[in-house]
């Protein structure tokens, strides 16, 4: 993930303990991303007020003026010297539109005193974005007090105040994990080749819990130039409008002629007609792919007339060799339904010249990687990484990192796979091919599985 250089979630608190903290000041009900131009309204913000030794979790509703993606969402609190004494459980990739959003963190237990506690939202590039703080009074636990020595006998005990319900994870660091060791004898892993008959090309992680100061595993932005960046905002194609797409040559020049100009000069997809890999599906971008509300949606489903999928590809330059790829997910899960997202190589020579699969995997199953190597003989002739990762459920983010004798995947922040023998060295083009699942399941009439795209991006190697 690119780290900004925003300020971190840590430092002193003013003397005040509401003015500032970590550096910021807290002014107005919310707090605006100069990269997007969204602001972040905080609408409720609790509790203000626990007892000592009791647990209590923390609520935190939030609205923008657009609908804007965060990586994560929490509530903060710093004691008096600035200690970091966060609410745990924040929450994930979430998006934050105009209707709202609430966050009920995990709880925790907090000693006696005087704390101050604020919602914050992190951007995609890591910076993170504190809103407006309260006081946190936190009681001496009444039972734990001495009994006085003259006893009233109508004393009564005061009530303990009920913690409301909030949100914000302690924010952790994202775990370092050791360099997969590749499986040369994995099972392969067929490949369609560009053509009507068969079209070849190939899925985050939970996003890292935000970190006091972000060290993401390596940020593109260091070693090389952001040159795809796409997250569909202001971009509107309904179902059934992404129609006319033919293939001419290079990607580049293939056009989708019932797109819109913006989306067509960023976009193609597999023309209709084209058979997927497993030949149970058909590729059909005007039944199953859309962009609304700052999302492309890849709706895989299978009616009375037939199976359709869908293989949307960003343009990128042509004899693209090398670079940094990444994209942020998320599927349902159907029986029947795959992602094999992947780059293929210009030559169409396969297995010569190699193929990168990633996320690759059926949806009601586990993430995968694979690496088709150089000079290969056959479809076996790969390193193959399983992560045990469920593929739907929960938003993800693959990043391929792609470098002379040097691959690694990436999922969520973590390494899950790392190659560097016969790494593929020729030209490759990115397809995210969406597609019915190649283990003899055959979807069922009426079914359908979604896969949400929320941004894609790629940084050309420098």
């Amino acid at each position: 993930m690119r780290i900004s250089a925003t300020p971190a979630r840590v430092g002193a608190v003013a003397a005040t303990g509401l003015a500032v903290v970590a550096g910021i000041a807290f002014t107005g009900l919310g707090s605006a991303d100069a990269a997007t131009g969204t602001t972040v309204i905080q609408d409720r913000l609790a509790p203000t007020s626990m007892t000592a030794g009791t647990a209590a979790s923390a609520s935190l509703s939030v609205h923008a003026d657009r609908c804007v993606t965060a990586r994560s969402v929490g509530v903060a609190v710093r004691d008096a010297a600035g200690n970091n004494l966060d609410f745990p459980g924040s929450s994930g990739r979430t998006r934050v539109c105009q209707h709202g959003y609430t966050l009920t963190t995990d709880s925790r237990t907090l000693p006696a005193g005087e704390f101050t506690v604020f919602g914050y939202w992190q951007d995609l590039s890591g910076g993170y974005h504190n809103l407006p703080a309260k006081r946190l009074t936190v009681n001496a636990d009444a039972a734990q007090a001495p009994a006085p020595s003259q006893p009233s006998a109508t004393a009564t005990a005061t009530p303990t105040p009920a913690a409301t319900p909030s949100s914000a994870p302690t924010p952790t660091a994202a775990p370092t994990t050791p360099t997969a060791s590749p499986t040369p004898t994995a099972a392969p892993t067929p490949t369609p080749t560009p053509s009507p008959s068969e079209s070849p090309f190939a899925t985050p992680k939970p996003t890292p819990t935000a970190t006091s100061t972000p060290t993401a595993t390596a940020d593109p932005s260091a070693s090389g130039t952001l040159t795809f960046s796409d997250d569909f905002t202001g971009s509107s194609v309904p179902l059934g409008s992404w129609t006319g797409c033919s293939s001419n040559g290079p990607i580049a020049n293939s056009h989708c002629s019932g797109l819109p100009a913006a989306v067509d000069a960023k976009w193609w997809a597999y023309p209709s007609g084209w058979k997927d890999t497993s030949k149970n599906g058909t590729y059909n971008p005007a039944k199953a792919l859309s962009i609304a509300d700052g999302q492309l949606n890849i709706h895989l489903n299978r009616d009375s007339t037939g199976t359709w999928v869908a293989a949307p590809t960003p343009k990128l330059p042509a004899n693209t060799t090398y670079g940094t790829y990444e994209v942020t997910w998320k599927a349902s899960c159907a029986a029947g339904y795959k992602v094999a997202w992947l780059l293929w190589p210009d030559s169409d020579r396969w297995p010569g010249d190699g193929e990168i699969d990633f996320p690759e995997g059926d949806l009601c199953g586990n993430v995968s990687a694979f690496m088709h190597r150089q000079n290969g003989t056959s479809g076996g002739d790969q390193d193959a990484y399983s992560t045990g990762i469920k593929t739907a459920g929960n938003w993800h983010v693959s990043r391929i990192e792609w470098q002379p004798n040097d691959l690694k995947f990436y999922l969520d922040g973590k390494l899950i796979g790392h190659s560097t023998s016969r790494v593929p060295n020729t030209p490759m083009h990115w397809v995210l091919q969406s597609e019915t699942a190649l283990d003899g399941t055959v979807p069922a009439v009426g079914s359908s599985a979604d896969i949400a795209v929320d941004s894609v991006r790629y940084w050309k190697a420098s």
